[in-house]
């Protein structure tokens, strides 16, 4: 399905025939183009769905209080985590009469289900495993909510979640981010070298993994991706998004930056250039330190993108650094 925005996932006919069918009018009426089961081909499996989800920008997971008494439904969440993790899709939970509490702790009748099918797959501990993760990852982000006797009406609510869809994927076309986790830096397994820890992201809650530099004297940061979730004729700057801790030392000599496009004929695009970065020791905001600028090209002939920020003088030891990723960025 060409151009498939966001991928709806939920559980239960009452909740497809009243709220879900009326969140499909209220997404299609805003030019929202999107995936419901009931679009895909009879007799399809669940092999099917989950390439609906990799080709989908946007995620609603609805948790309903017959959620969990679905595995394929609980399959999906799986790969909607996976693809969250992997920065390729925004996961948001709808909690839909249901409290974010019951669904992250397994309470009440909402747990009970969940267990029952627990027990009839407890053959495949893995798989449920994974579920409960997802779960629990989920209800870690910032979602919408309809609180049972609230008095908030449907319609009210529906108008909530196309308004926070419509402002994802328009934040989405401007940017995306490559987040640490899902880049190269050299010896980001050593616990002497870096350090982990989470965050949660102000706008959508979501939670993120950042490395910070605890001790090196040679410094490689590389990744790569592709054009293909760009804007054609789009220009995009790329930049390493860190922030620098008080005490960071070995910053007053320069950071050399990389950014190489390859394009489909195999030619490449290279930009070079250096950044002194002990100016931003201390600061508290997160910072861009730009690696280059490029021209997205058409859809149909994407080009292979990587960039790189090294410091190799192996006569500086270097701490301090807070790395969050890589962002693309369209510019103005």
């Amino acid at each position: 399905m060409e151009g498939l925005q966001v991928f709806i996932n939920f559980r239960g006919d009452e909740l497809r025939l009243n709220f879900v069918d009326s969140l499909v009018i209220a997404l299609r009426a805003a030019r929202i183009k999107l995936f419901i089961d009931s679009d895909e081909q009879v007799g399809r499996t669940l092999r099917h769905l989950l390439v609906r989800i990799d080709q989908s920008k946007v995620a609603l997971a609805i948790f309903s209080k017959e959620y969990t008494t679905s595995t394929w439904c609980l399959d999906e969440l799986v790969r909607i985590k996976e693809r969250m993790d992997d920065g390729k899709l925004t996961g948001i939970p709808i909690f839909y009469k249901v409290d974010p509490s019951v669904v992250s702790n397994l309470e009440g009748d909402f747990g009970d289900k969940f267990r029952r099918l627990q027990r009839e797959n407890q053959h495949d501990q893995v798989r449920t495993q994974k579920w409960k993760e997802a779960l629990t990852y989920m209800t870690g982000i910032v979602g919408v909510h309809l609180r049972e006797g609230s008095g908030q009406t449907d319609n009210s609510f529906i108008e909530a979640i196309v308004a926070r869809v419509q402002a994802v994927l328009a934040e989405n076309a401007a940017s995306f981010m490559i987040y640490a986790k899902r880049i190269e830096i050299e010896h980001a397994d050593k616990p002497e070298n870096w350090t982990w820890s989470s965050i949660h992201e102000a706008q959508n809650g979501k939670a993120i993994d950042i490395a910070t530099l605890k001790e090196v004297y040679w410094m490689n940061i590389t990744g790569n991706s592709t054009t293909s979730k760009l804007t054609p004729e789009t220009m995009y700057k790329v930049v390493f998004v860190v922030k620098f801790e008080e005490d960071a030392i070995g910053w007053h000599k320069p950071v050399n930056l990389t950014l190489t496009l390859t394009m489909r004929d195999n030619t490449t695009i290279q930009q070079k250039q250096t950044c002194l970065l002990d100016t931003y020791v201390g600061d508290e905001e997160w910072v861009d330190i730009k690696a280059g600028e490029f021209v997205a090209p058409p859809k149909e002939a994407p080009a292979r993108i990587s960039f790189t920020m090294c410091q190799h003088d192996d006569t500086v030891r270097k701490t301090g650094l807070v790395v969050k990723g890589v962002a693309f960025r369209a510019v103005d």
